[in-house]
């Protein structure tokens, strides 16, 4: 064997270990790759539910410092009327009041919604953006069903039992986490306490995206008084 032939064997054996190297990469990527997946999925269903326990948190905060220990914050220059308003506004009303400064809260990481760092979190319904108000402004569903106001408007009664559901993910548009057979919803009740109800505990198909509708009598599932 020459001197020639001798050089390209080295280069085949060279070239050879670059492919092997490449596999191997290629493979382990393969197995990681879902499992880090899987951990960021895991860190935004955390922060989601820390969100929403901040929410709740703050609504207690309004009953106790401004809402006589009954009443919660009510969206401004809505009617006493079901209807008047929806689950998204109930919830903005933290936001406009200053319980809740951080807009941030109001947003799921596990969702594409923006409300451009609280400029979309206004006084109307942002149909001038394509839908309805918190259809991409707030992607966490509120009290909306028969919550029933004072005589003269502007706060909802606290006449809820202590394991009635306040908020949940969106229930309007993508389903938040994974999917209607692979997946979830994060819901927080008014104890404060949250929980991570999966498709298996959940029919998602009922409770997502029909939350509130049928009205006058939408479905009684668990997250019926709640929508976007």
């Amino acid at each position: 064997m020459d001197k020639n032939q001798r050089t390209a064997v080295r280069g085949s054996i060279t070239l050879t270990e670059v492919i092997l190297v490449v596999l191997v990469i290629a493979v382990v990527a393969a197995l990681l790759l879902p499992a880090l997946a899987r951990q960021r999925e895991d860190a935004r269903r955390l922060r989601c539910r820390e969100n929403l326990s901040l929410l709740a948190k703050s609504v207690l905060s309004y009953t106790l410092g401004g809402g006589d220990n009954r009443f919660f914050a009510c969206p401004l220059g809505r009617g006493q009327q079901v209807g008047t308003y929806n689950g998204a506004e109930w919830l903005a009303a933290l936001y406009w009041t200053g319980r809740v400064p951080d807009p941030d809260l109001f947003l799921c990481p596990s969702t594409l919604d923006t409300n451009a760092k609280g400029k979309d979190i206004g006084y109307k319904k942002a149909n001038d953006r394509g839908g309805v108000f918190g259809s991409q402004t707030i992607s966490y569903a509120g009290m909306w069903w028969k919550s029933v106001t004072t005589r003269t408007g502007g706060a909802i009664r606290d006449d809820f039992p202590p394991d009635e559901p306040m908020a949940c993910d969106d229930t309007q548009g993508g389903i938040n986490h994974g999917n209607a057979t692979n997946g979830g919803m994060n819901v927080v009740f008014l104890d404060n306490h949250v929980e991570f109800k999966t498709a298996a505990e959940l029919d998602i198909t009922s409770e997502h995206g029909s939350v509130g509708q049928g009205f006058p009598n939408p479905p009684k599932t668990l997250l019926w008084r709640l929508r976007n």
